[in-house]
Order: C-alpha cells, then structure tokens, then sequence
C-alpha cells in the first residue's frame, strides 16, 4: 500500500503552480510552469492545457511512491470562455482584467440587483453576453471559467462549476441557485450546474494517467476547484468565526470569517461563502503597487529600517490615480499624499501609515456591518515580510497578528483535494 498524496493546482497570470501533500499536510513535491511573459495575448484555452500537463507531468515524476487520490485546481477569478457538451471550445478565453463587454455590463446594470458582483464589465456574465453577442453558437453550450476549463482537460464533466467561481457570473450563493432575473438576459441552460468547492466532479481516464505517467489501478479524483483568493485564503489557515486574513499584495484586500453573509455596495463589501461559513471583505486600490511608484523592493527595505515609529507620520491616503472600491466605495476619491516629506523615509512612513489606516477602518466596516468582532489577524502578500510595517499595524490594530505557514494558493487547493470544506463547518 503507498501513501496517498493530494494535488492542488494554481493557474495564474504568470504561470502554472503545483502542489503535493501527505495526509500531514506536508508539501512532498512541487513544481511550476512559466508562461510566456509579455506582450499579451495570455495562452489560448489549449496552450494553457499545455502548460497544465507540462507541470503535472514534471510533479507526478516527483511522487513514483504515492497514490494520487484526489486533484483540485483554482484560477483566475472573472475569467470565462465557452465550451460545447463535450468540453470542446467555442471562443477564446477572456482574462479576469478583460472589458470588452461594456454594452453587456449595462444590460446587466438593468436587471441585476444592485450588490450582485456580476456588475463589473469584468464579469464572468458580462464576458458570457459578449460571447452570445459576438459568435455565431450552436444550440447547446455552457459557460465556463478558467478553472472549470481546466478541470475538463484532466477528466471532469462539462458544464460544471464552484459557487466561488459562479458569484461573479451572477450566482446567488445565499439562494444557492441561479437568480429569476438572468433569465431576461440570457438562456438559462448555458449556465453550468453550481457546486462547493471540493466536490467531486470527476475522475482522470486512462489515456489521461498515461500521459501525466500515473501508475496506480484507482484513478485520482478531480475536486470542485476556487477562485485564486480564496484558496490562498485557505491556505493562510484561518477557518474559525472572528478571524482576518489581510493581503498586502499590490492592492489591500481583507477577509472576515463571519456566520452570515454582507452584501453592501456603499462600502465595497461582498462576501464568499465557504462551507457553512462567510467571507466578507473588500479590496482597496491602496497597496504595494502605490509604494513600488515611488520605491524599489532594496528601497523599501533599507528606508523601512530608518523609520522611528515613535514619531507621528503625515497622514496620507495613498492611491495612484483618483478612485476607491473600499472602504468607500467612490470611483472619483483623490489620492492624498502631499506635501510629500522632504525625506524619503518620512514619506515612507505615512504611505505605510496610511495604507495601515484603510485597513482599520476596513476591519471597522467589516465587523459592524457583519457584528462579528475582530479576533486575529494573518497577513499575507509581499508587504507581510515587513518587520516595521507589521509593527506598525499590530499598533494600530490592537489584535493578536497569528503566523502563516503556507500562503500560496497551490497549497490551499491541495488542502481543498483533502479535506473539501470540512475546515469550514
């Protein structure tokens, strides 16, 4: 008998990420897939196919003396293309940053309610009108996202998708079901039959383990995937009632595990549901990219360490361009960073203070509109590994900061092949 093993996968912008881990949770294998950097256009559906096999390929050498049991794959949030019953493509995949939809976002404008996060010309459904709008589509197809799309490749059933994935298609995830209103905008049959992450969709076929070079009599699993975020969310390993898990990525983006779902358009709130569990949060335009305008990473490191915290920063609230999604949810807020400091480190210190600050007040909002109080917090993204910023916060915030294992979303979604969402009941 060999030990069994669980596969998760990260399909990204820059590449293919894979993860293996033991009943433990120990990584035991990994390898990425680069894809071709810039100039767009990002791989076609089959090229990413190719990158995916191309990776597991290289993992499933790494492991000859496990049983592969189950594999889950997450991807891009927003990405969306077209596929006949039978998994074969019907149009391009349009990127989660895609907008071509514009005419389709303000047919939506007309019918969806105003929290539903199919809104955006970004949208999973926005990019599903384009495609109706723009090509000439056989009778029976289904919409599909990114990871749904991949998930086919390895042996999963067309027309199949996560409620994480579905929300910005204009899934209702506190109804649990497609709403009444898609029904004046678009057939309802297109649309693919939703369930939770880490239920099984399928199994890998033969000529499928022949390829990736799998030996073993009892076909691997392929598990409902997510979204990016949320398996980087579940990799943070937060998964009680009360506890944050704040990105410090090139935006800021927050998560509160709540009991019930907050929807609220004025602040920039929506919520994702896992298990029996809520995430509500939000995403700033603030972040990492606004310190990168002005500093380099070997900048950042050296003027962070000439930081008295002691001292009172200016006070800042740092944007590049004029526009805020949360904690205001204004498209014409101004950016506040002058006077700038004569000195680069006291410039610093009030960008850093200042991003620190939306995220209290974004924690505000989160705990009052959910009445859920703040417990902890783990802080994830490139800005984590900031000693004097992290000070700084953990002064600000007055809660407990937990340390953070594992950050990368592969490692989630190998823990979403283990254990589905039962972290989450």
């Amino acid at each position: 008998m060999r030990d069994s093993a669980w596969i998760g996968i990260d399909f990204g912008t820059s590449g293919c990420r894979i993860c293996a881990i033991d009943l433990s949770g120990n990584i035991i294998a990994q390898t990425k897939q680069n894809l071709p950097a810039a100039p767009p256009p990002y791989p076609s559906p089959k090229q990413q196919s190719y990158y995916l096999f191309e990776a597991l390929t290289d993992l499933v050498k790494q492991i000859p003396e496990f049983a592969i049991d189950s594999i889950s794959i997450d991807a891009t949030s927003g990405s969306a293309m077209l596929c006949d019953p039978q998994g074969n493509p019907l149009s391009e995949m349009l990127m989660y940053n895609d907008q071509p939809a514009s005419l389709a976002s303000e047919k939506i404008a007309e019918k969806a309610p105003i929290n539903s996060a199919a809104h955006s010309p970004s949208s999973g459904l926005a990019k599903l009108l384009y495609f109706q709008l723009t090509l000439a589509l056989p009778e029976k197809y289904y919409l599909l996202h990114q990871a749904d799309w991949l998930a086919i490749q390895l042996g999963a059933t067309p027309g199949m998708t996560d409620y994480n994935n579905a929300l910005k298609s204009g899934f209702d995830v506190v109804a649990n079901h497609w709403p009444s209103w898609l029904k004046s905008i678009t057939p309802m049959s297109v649309l693919p039959t939703v369930v939770a992450p880490g239920t099984v969709i399928g199994k890998l076929s033969e000529a499928v383990m022949l390829e990736l070079g799998i030996k073993q009599s009892v076909p691997p699993l392929i598990k409902a995937g997510t979204t990016d975020s949320l398996a980087a969310f579940i990799a943070a390993g937060a998964n009680r009632v009360g506890e944050g898990v704040t990105s410090l990525g090139s935006t800021l983006v927050l998560k509160l595990i709540c009991k019930t779902p907050v929807f609220d358009a004025q602040t920039g709130v929506y919520s994702h549901k896992l298990g029996n569990r809520w995430l509500c949060g939000g995403a700033s335009n603030t972040g990492g990219a606004v310190l990168r305008h002005f500093f380099t990473d070997e900048q950042l490191i050296t003027l962070s360490q000439k930081i008295d915290l002691k001292q009172s920063p200016p006070v800042y609230y740092p944007l590049l361009k004029p526009g805020e999604r949360f904690p205001i949810a204004d498209p014409n807020y101004p950016p506040q960073m002058l006077p700038r400091s004569a000195e680069d480190h006291l410039f610093l210190h009030g960008l850093l203070a200042g991003i620190a600050s939306i995220e209290k007040t974004g924690y505000q909002y989160l705990q009052q509109l959910s009445a859920t109080p703040l417990t902890s917090i783990r802080s994830v993204g490139g800005g984590a590994k900031n000693p004097v910023w992290t000070q700084l916060r953990q002064s600000l915030l007055q809660v407990p900061f937990e340390s953070v294992e594992q950050t990368e979303a592969t490692y989630g979604s190998a823990l979403l092949a283990r254990d589905g969402l039962t972290l989450f009941q």
